[in-house]
């Protein structure tokens, strides 16, 4: 996957991609991508059951860059895997931060579906809501169908995602 994210974007190498081999990583929602230890406060944990690297990609403002609708936080990808990333760590009304956490999933998978080849990948869309212990629940059936069908992406709510 890596490489066909390299030819779509030739610009990713520059400060947006990071190549990571730990079993696990843990990252704070900032201004920037912040890594962090398991003590600290973190809003997503990756965990790397395969010992394989996987791919770090900061979308949001470095990929790309103030799209028209907004655009994803991250994405994390592997070599069979690829998960779209938006982390919502505002306070307020959780269901309008998902609103437009799914417009922002959307807008970014439509953009990189123009670009790049997905089959023979697993897709999937995560909206990360915050917490101190681990989340994993599937979204709204409706959304969740939706996603599925149209662009063939599993929609998840969860501040964790494993590489296995």
């Amino acid at each position: 996957m890596i490489h066909r994210l390299r030819q779509a974007f030739p610009e990713i190498e520059a400060n947006c991609l990071q190549t990571i081999t730990d079993k696990h990583a843990f990252v704070f929602e900032a201004e920037t991508v912040l890594f962090v230890k398991v003590k600290d406060p973190w809003h997503l944990h990756i965990e790397n059951k395969s010992n394989n690297e996987f791919y770090f990609i900061q979308n949001d403002d470095c990929v790309m860059k103030k799209a028209k609708g907004g655009q994803c936080d991250y994405v994390v990808c592997n070599n069979k895997d690829v998960f779209f990333t938006e982390v919502k760590v505002a306070k307020g009304n959780q269901a309008n931060h998902r609103k437009d956490a799914y417009l922002q999933l959307e807008n970014t998978f439509k953009h990189y579906s123009n670009l790049i080849d997905f089959n023979p990948y697993i897709l999937n869309a995560v909206v990360c809501f915050p917490s101190k212990r681990r989340i994993i629940k599937a979204s709204a059936s409706t959304k969740r169908k939706e996603f599925k069908d149209l662009y063939k992406l599993n929609l998840i709510e969860s501040n964790y995602i494993s590489f296995d």
